[in-house]
């Protein structure tokens, strides 16, 4: 069946395709803001380690708190990159993955937690590392 008005159509697909950039430029914002917030608390932990001295757990502390800012510093280029090109980079995707489970193994140095989770992380780490390296200079790009 033939569409009798092709141009309410594309209204509606430009109308759909505004909301989303707002929405990706919302999420932008908020990340941002997390991101401000969180150097903060990176701030306060530096100043900890230097005035209270240089507690291992400090350490751990200062190190966890710096490695989410990188998170959502990663997560902000992902939608950078996309509202630019209006495509999605694996690579960064796979980076920020990679981050988030490094991440998750400094904070296991300080909790007991059973081996069998420690190894699954260690096995989505080499996973996450291996897709990088195959990867490597090729651009894989997911359009949308």
């Amino acid at each position: 069946m033939a569409d009798r008005n092709p141009g309410y159509s594309s209204t509606i697909v430009q109308f759909i395709g505004g909301a989303e950039i707002a929405l990706y430029l919302i999420a932008a914002l908020f990340l941002v803001l997390m991101a401000i917030g969180a150097f903060f608390i990176v701030a306060q932990d530096l100043s900890r380690l230097i005035f209270e001295g240089m507690a291992i757990d400090a350490i751990y502390i200062a190190l966890n708190d710096l490695l989410i800012v990188l998170i959502i510093a990663e997560l902000l280029q992902i939608i950078v990159v996309f509202i630019q090109k209006r495509q999605l980079d694996l690579r960064l995707i796979l980076a920020a993955g990679l981050t988030a489970m490094i991440r998750r193994v400094l904070v296991f140095g300080v909790e007991n937690i059973p081996w069998e989770e420690m190894a699954v992380t260690a096995a989505l780490i080499a996973i996450l590392a291996a897709a990088i390296y195959v990867i490597g200079r090729e651009k894989i790009e997911f359009s949308k």
